[in-house]
């Protein structure tokens, strides 16, 4: 054997590990792709107060922002179910709302797993005051923790819950049906995930 043909067969060896090791992530791509989570949802958000639809984005595995818009009725203020309202009770308060948010998952899982929610809301509510209707500003600021399975590859259903500031401002008069306090949040988010 020379040392010609021995130094062809390292360069053909050498040359096959090159190809083999390139070709490796083309070949491994389509299957990280079949694994990596889904960037994108659709979203049935039921708060407290609120039943709304909307969609959110995974923007980075760690990350996700949505915007949901919805109907909004206090009925823990209008019917004082926690005791914190006696002057509200019977109110008729209800209206449109607008909630923004973004979800940080500490383990970044996103769209699933553990998350910590800061969120906003704002839009317009109609009440009756001093025998007429009014419309006045709605809103909400606050913050929950929670945690969202992925189930099916698509389907996402997720609990969570934590604190919020609940206001309402109905104009020509103080009190009832105005509010503003702080408040407990809940929330059952169900939605399809692509």
């Amino acid at each position: 054997m020379s040392a010609g043909s021995v130094a062809r067969g390292l360069a053909g060896a050498a040359f096959a590990m090159v190809a083999v090791a390139a070709s490796a992530p083309a070949r491994a791509e389509p299957i990280a792709a079949l694994t990596r989570p889904p960037r994108n949802a659709l979203i049935a958000d039921l708060g407290l107060h609120v039943i709304a639809g909307g969609y959110q984005r995974s923007l980075a595995p760690w990350l996700s922002a949505q915007i949901v818009a919805g109907l909004y009725s206090p009925w823990t203020q209008s019917n004082n179910s926690l005791g914190l309202s006696p002057t509200l009770k019977g109110g008729d308060l209800v209206g449109a709302v607008v909630r923004t948010r973004i979800f940080v998952y500490p383990f970044a899982s996103a769209p699933a797993g553990l998350w910590i929610s800061p969120f906003t809301q704002y839009g317009l509510g109609w009440a009756t005051r001093d025998g007429q209707k009014r419309i006045g500003a709605v809103g909400a600021v606050g913050a929950s923790v929670g945690y969202t399975l992925l189930l099916w590859k698509h389907v996402l259903a997720g609990l969570g819950g934590g604190l919020q500031y609940h206001a309402a401002r109905i104009p020509r008069g103080e009190g009832p049906p105005s509010f503003g306090r702080l408040f407990p949040q809940l929330e059952i988010q169900v939605g399809y995930a692509f």
